[in-house]
């Protein structure tokens, strides 16, 4: 926990024993003074410590003066502050148990030293109850709180907070908006080696502009293929390859006569059966997407329908499109398969900042997307955001700088709520917001398609952003009373769908101003290829003794206990390999909120492999605050893989103990969690054994 202490002259006798006694306790504690006996005014650090408090630089604060009552009266007045006097161990914890106290106050011509440490600790080690009647009383705090702001000047705006207002100017100051636009990699990194590298993955900021070129060919294409009565387009890809065509096909793709798009993008034996089994080959487009053209799921989904294809009798090249970066494996194989068309991206553009160009703009076509108009709207969002715009002005740096300055205040789970119709934007903003900006123990956790919940299950980690089309009363309803409750809260509205393609780009470039702030180079996945490597070495074993390494397996217990012992900013990320079906998702969802709501966690959830491609690389590489569940199911009937000595389910198995493997490696609380029998009554069941153990 992150604790920021301070006090008058009478409280220096104090405070360093405090300190010492919560640091060996693990916590994270910040002494802002004062530091000599002289005579100093104890309203100035209650300001510091309220304000730390407020806007989310520290979880609680301990004020101590000579009764405490001063320092109580003064912190009080600061909004969202809820600062309680205590001089005995009742109080210090029901006062956080029932009324979600965040500061405590101590007089240090009251208590005794070693009693000022007791009281700290136990008022550091409750937590609020969240019970109903306490959620209750405290919104009428609140309340009052609000009426009594109303009547002395509006309620600061996000903007107006203390780190955001510092990220912005950190971003002027720097020039940030220019030196983007001019490809200046010094921005993220001093290392000669590494600007080289950035600047071949800045293509994005211009990508828009010069696929328009390419859009009257793009629509030909499509309509020659629906011409000859393509109804279903497959998509064979991971991450970055797939997700934005994702996007454009549930928000914006028409109805029949345009071909039905799936996202092929896992290796579950379960899912790829499903698929198989409701599709007419000879009706059937297979795009196949990889930047770097080795993506090793991508291959095996490959090979897969190729031989479905001739065992039908068709001629397999034609159902086959690539996309991907001129040289490749997979250039080289359409061209030796005959692949009805290669469409080479530029190869200034990493997979997660591809959206506005062929990996979503293809899909997009064929699907009937009005391609023309979704670049505009980029355009449009880019102009916006031009070089000579101020930062304050800038829509996509204004939005980095509040990302990043409030994650560097320790707000970092970004935690989105989304209209119904744009939902399926939250996977790739998922996606382009960890893998960019988690590395070297910083980045930004997101949480999509979490419900809406009290706000007394949230912890002081978060950051609300709410992306609505046009006025929606749900989201609006969802944001209220977390706003109410102090959370910080960003709103984006979307005039009608095509609006995506504006959101594209305002993402992108609020990504890499995200990434200036916190110090990481948003353009590489250094931690990708270990959960590769591993999967690969867990096949050899396969390989040499017919079966996959063996691994101790957890239980619920085990699960409970490492909740239990959890701190404020962890959260839980239940990693699935199991085959995606509304039942499953359904059972999923109910036990992550079983888990924010008895923890205040924060949670996600993520289907493997599909998900090392884009949270992945957070889990190992960004803050160690994740707790990793990784579930696996039985496969009685493996799927084999042609040419390999080796199944689907194997494959998939193989990747869930790698990146065990590999997140154990990289200090991770992760388990492991295999479930026998239906997967949906298994999850069910660990459900209310943890229900149990948590309450």
């Amino acid at each position: 926990m992150r604790i920021v202490i301070g006090g008058d002259h009478h409280g220096v006798a104090y405070k360093a024993e405090v300190v010492r006694v919560l640091t060996a306790d693990g916590h994270q504690v910040v002494d802002v003074g004062s530091s000599t006996p002289d005579p100093v005014d104890y309203p100035d650090y209650a300001r510091v410590v309220g304000v730390a408090v407020r806007d989310g630089m520290a979880d609680v604060g301990i004020l101590i003066c000579g009764s405490g009552a001063g320092v109580s009266i003064a912190a009080n007045k600061i909004r969202g502050v809820r600062a309680a006097l205590c001089h005995d161990l009742f109080t210090a914890r029901q006062s956080r148990e029932d009324d979600d106290a965040n500061v405590l106050c101590l007089g240090a011509k009251v208590v005794t030293g070693d009693m000022a440490v007791a009281l700290a600790r136990a008022f550091v080690g409750a937590r609020f109850s969240g019970a109903e009647r306490h959620v209750r009383r405290l919104a009428k705090i609140r309340a009052l709180e609000e009426g009594e702001a109303m009547s002395t000047g509006p309620a600061p705006t996000i903007d107006t907070l203390a780190p955001v207002t510092a990220a912005l100017e950190c971003l002027e100051r720097l020039g940030t908006g220019a030196r983007i636009w001019k490809k200046d990699a010094s921005l993220w990194s001093t290392v000669a080696s590494v600007q080289a590298a950035i600047v071949n993955r800045l293509g994005w900021l211009t990508v828009a502009e010069s696929m328009r070129a390419h859009v009257r060919d793009l629509i030909d294409f499509a309509g020659a293929v629906r011409a000859d009565g393509i109804t279903d387009v497959v998509l064979l890809g991971m991450g970055g390859s797939s997700l934005a065509a994702e996007t454009l096909g549930v928000t914006l793709a028409p109805a029949a006569p345009a071909p039905a798009l799936t996202v092929l993008d896992t290796t579950d034996p379960g899912a790829i059966r499903g698929v198989r089994a409701r599709l007419k080959l000879a009706n059937t487009l297979f795009i196949v997407a990889s930047k770097s053209g080795t993506t090793l799921e991508m291959h095996a989904l490959y090979r897969f329908f190729r031989s479905e294809l001739e065992r039908a009798g068709a001629r397999p090249g034609s159902h086959f499109v690539a996309i991907t970066d001129s040289g490749t494996p997979l250039e080289r194989l359409a061209g030796e398969a005959r692949f009805r068309r290669i469409f080479l991206n530029p190869v200034d553009i990493g997979g997660r900042f591809s959206a506005l160009s062929y990996f979503g703009l293809v899909p997009g076509a064929l699907l009937g997307v009005d391609i023309a108009t979704l670049l505009e709207r980029a355009l449009g969002m880019a102009t916006t955001c031009g070089p000579d715009v101020p930062v304050a002005a800038n829509p996509a740096l204004r939005l980095g700088a509040t990302l990043g300055g409030l994650a560097t205040a320790g707000r970092d789970k970004i935690t989105f709520v989304i209209s119904e119709p744009l939902r399926s934007l939250g996977a790739w903003l998922e996606q382009l917001l960890t893998e960019s900006t988690g590395k070297q123990g910083r980045g930004l956790v997101v949480v999509v398609d979490e419900s809406p919940a009290s706000p007394a299950v949230y912890g002081r980690d978060r950051v609300f952003v709410g992306i609505t089309l046009g006025d929606d009363d749900r989201v609006a309803r969802a944001l209220q009373p977390v706003e109410a409750a102090g959370h910080p809260v960003i709103r984006i509205t979307l005039r009608d769908r095509l609006d995506v393609g504006g959101e594209f780009f305002r993402w992108e470039m609020a990504t890499a101003a995200a990434g200036i702030l916190l110090d990481v180079n948003p353009f590489d996945e250094p931690n990708v290829a270990q959960a590769k490597e591993a999967t690969q070495a867990a096949l050899a074993t396969f390989l040499e003794r017919g079966r996959l390494p063996e691994w101790p397996v957890d239980t619920v217990d085990t699960l409970a206990e490492t909740l239990v012992q959890s701190r404020p900013g962890d959260y839980v990320a239940l990693l699935a390999y199991l085959t995606s079906e509304p039942a499953t998702t359904d059972a999923l969802q109910s036990l992550r909120h079983l888990v924010r709501d008895g923890t205040r966690l924060a949670t996600t959830l993520g289907y493997g492999p599909r998900y090392l491609h884009s949270t992945g690389q957070l889990h190992k590489g960004g803050p160690p605050t994740p707790i990793a569940v990784v579930m696996t199911q039985e496969a009685p009937d493996d799927l084999p893989i042609p040419g390999e000595r080796y199944g689907f389910a194997t494959l998939e198995t193989a990747q869930a103990l790698g990146d065990l493997a590999t997140l154990r490696s990289a200090n991770r609380r992760a388990l492991w969690l295999p479930l026998t029998g239906s997967p949906v009554a298994a999850i069910d069941t660990l459900r209310g054994a943890l229900a149990r153990k948590l309450a």
